[in-house]
């Protein structure tokens, strides 16, 4: 299907810092997902794109590295529909009119839109032991950081605020609303989360239009705050 301009200027910009290529050093990568912000799916896939920066600030987990992100499954319960990696032994529950997706972001091991919504969600895991030489205040700030300077680059960034989420489950948490826009057209609202375990560090990163923000926040919310590990 061909890409229209407003297709190829509404990129949806998500952390990732798994490095596929290099395993020495700790490269960060900022993967580019397509238009799915103003619409949705379709005609989308080839629109992705990596960003690295190319400061090297600790050593990488290589046994890390070297996993796979492992498959998602989807399971429909009376109390909704749960997002599993069974691999790494995490979930997400999600409203019934959700789904899992495969194309927001090919290193996530968690994805699901409700795309008549232009709502989404995505979780990345980190397991690099290096992150233990930081807080969480200090790692998720990195986080942002990376998110926010590529809104910089490819559009605009306006602010970000932090809300009062201080846990996910028993797990400390950090969470800001991120605002900007992408290209010209595309206005765009992020709900990061970063959250440590006694494993691991994950982002889970929402996004939709303003508008649908306004409406939809606190689902975004009640979604993230599913995340867990379903080992512990």
């Amino acid at each position: 299907m061909p890409l229209t301009d407003l297709e190829e200027q509404c990129y949806a910009l998500v952390s990732n810092w798994r490095s596929d290529v290099m395993r020495s050093a700790w490269k960060r990568y900022l993967l580019v997902p397509c238009g799915v912000l103003v619409l949705g799916l379709a005609g989308c896939d080839s629109l992705m794109g990596v960003f690295r920066t190319e400061d090297s600030v600790a050593e990488r987990d290589d046994d890390f590295l070297e996993q796979d992100v492992g498959a998602q499954s989807l399971t429909t319960l009376d109390a909704g529909n749960v997002l599993a990696n069974e691999e790494l032994e995490i979930e997400l529950t999600l409203p019934s009119t959700w789904i899992e997706e495969t194309r927001l972001h090919e290193a996530a091991e968690l994805q699901a839109s409700d795309v008549a919504q232009q709502l989404y969600i995505i979780v990345l895991t980190e397991g690099d032991r290096s992150l233990t030489r930081l807080g969480l205040q200090e790692n998720a700030e990195i986080y942002r950081n990376l998110l926010i300077n590529r809104l910089e680059t490819d559009g605009q960034f306006e602010e970000q605020s932090v809300t009062d989420v201080a846990f996910i489950g028993n797990n400390f948490a950090n969470q800001y609303e991120i605002r900007g826009r992408v290209g010209e057209n595309a206005p765009v609202v992020y709900l990061h989360t970063t959250v440590v375990t006694e494993q691991r560090y994950y982002q889970i990163v929402a996004w939709t239009t303003p508008e649908q923000y306004d409406i939809y926040k606190s689902e975004l919310q009640n979604i993230t705050a599913t995340f867990r590990e379903t080992d512990s």
